[in-house]
């Protein structure tokens, strides 16, 4: 006599596929960076003076920061110069796909919204303290060895920002998730 197994159904497979947390958390990531992406793109036109804004703003706190070691800094609008070398400061400079992907990671991370919502905050505060150093580096770098500006600028700031966002990331849910 033979014993028949059945198989589990498509939609209880699937169940408990999302049951999983090592499936479900990068689906949310991936559907939090879709509608967040989607919405952004939709407002992207009405949103051009606001980022204009930004441009200025980031291009200001980079200036400031170089202020506190020198004195051979200028800022006109989003334009940053160190004695002689400027860079213009556009919107894929503010760093606000860095915060994108880092608000998706935290939003679809299963932790109180409260603890999520000062997530956000903090980490996109600490995303743009941290491009504010980036973009000032690389004013050093553009300055003093030019030869390198395009591989910083390019490779190394990039790399490094994935991992700040890995990093703030893995600090939010060490400080303020409590299991």
């Amino acid at each position: 006599m033979s014993e028949s197994v059945e198989k589990p159904s498509t939609p209880s497979r699937l169940r408990a596929l999302w049951a999983n947390p090592q499936v479900r958390y990068p689906l949310l990531v991936l559907l939090y960076l879709l509608v967040i992406g989607s919405i952004f793109n939709a407002f992207l036109a009405d949103l051009r003076g606001p980022l204009e804004q930004l441009e200025k703003i980031t291009a200001a706190g980079v200036h400031y920061f170089v202020l506190l070691f020198t004195d051979l800094t200028t800022q006109r609008g989003n334009l940053v110069t160190f004695d002689g070398f400027a860079v213009s400061i556009i919107i894929e400079c503010v760093g606000l796909l860095e915060m994108l992907i880092y608000s998706a990671c935290v939003m679809a991370f299963p932790a109180p919204i409260r603890a999520r919502s000062l997530g956000v905050l903090l980490g996109c505060a600490a995303i743009f303290l941290f491009n504010l150093t980036r973009i000032a580096t690389l004013l050093l770098v553009g300055r003093y060895w030019g030869d390198y500006f395009d591989f910083f600028h390019v490779y190394f700031w990039q790399a490094t920002l994935i991992a700040m966002i890995v990093s703030v990331l893995y600090g939010w849910i060490k400080l303020f998730v409590h299991r």
